[in-house]
């Protein structure tokens, strides 16, 4: 073999490697940024998942809540003494907390539970069962101006849907003179204060 036609052959194998390797840099680099390209895909989609649930959750949470069956009667703003029937001491405690605070300028008073107990039985105390000669009973005995009928749900039964029902009773006439409904997903705290700032809304002429 002639030095030249060594020459051409050594020239032809170095042309091999060097488009094999370019061939594979190129193969490599179109990887890469293929692989890029589609984390940067996912990261999107995840986002655009993520932002998506959370409106979801926030609509859902806004659309669930609801006030209804509100009205007052003028002469609930002169009932003074309470009592409140229907619900546990602790969610009764919370009751009379956001009630006294939506009120500040007026002297109120509620009638202590062990007082209710001792004329009401406990189970008849939670549930609200109240019939009118137990009603004049507790206006006789406690003075009791007007009484609180509260009924709450926890949800347990209804998708989650929580409920407060609030009816105020004048214990001398047995007349409703405040009543309020509240409907959402929130806990007991939420319905309290709803239900109550409603009332007070709807006494005092939206102000």
């Amino acid at each position: 073999m002639s030095a030249k036609e060594q020459n051409i052959r050594d020239w032809q194998k170095a042309k091999t490697r060097r488009d094999t390797r370019f061939a594979c840099t190129n193969n490599c680099s179109q990887r890469l940024l293929g692989s890029d390209t589609m984390k940067i895909r996912t990261r999107s989609l995840c986002s655009i998942s993520v932002f998506l649930v959370v409106a979801g959750l926030a609509i859902s949470a806004g659309c669930a809540r609801k006030t209804e069956a509100l009205f007052t009667r003028p002469e609930l703003i002169t009932h003074s003494r309470l009592a409140i029937i229907g619900l546990t001491p602790e969610q009764e405690q919370i009751f009379m907390a956001f009630y006294t605070k939506a009120f500040p300028g007026q002297i109120i008073i509620f009638v202590e539970r062990k007082r209710l107990q001792e004329i009401i039985d406990e189970q008849d105390l939670l549930q609200g069962r109240l019939n009118e000669k137990m009603r004049a009973k507790i206006k006789d005995l406690f003075s009791v101006e007007a009484l609180i009928m509260c009924t709450y749900h926890d949800g347990t039964d209804d998708i989650g849907i929580k409920k407060l029902r609030i009816r105020i009773v004048d214990s001398a006439t047995g007349a409703i003179v405040g009543s309020v409904i509240t409907d959402g997903h929130d806990n007991f705290s939420y319905h309290c204060e709803t239900a109550i700032k409603a009332l007070k809304a709807d006494l005092l002429g939206g102000s």
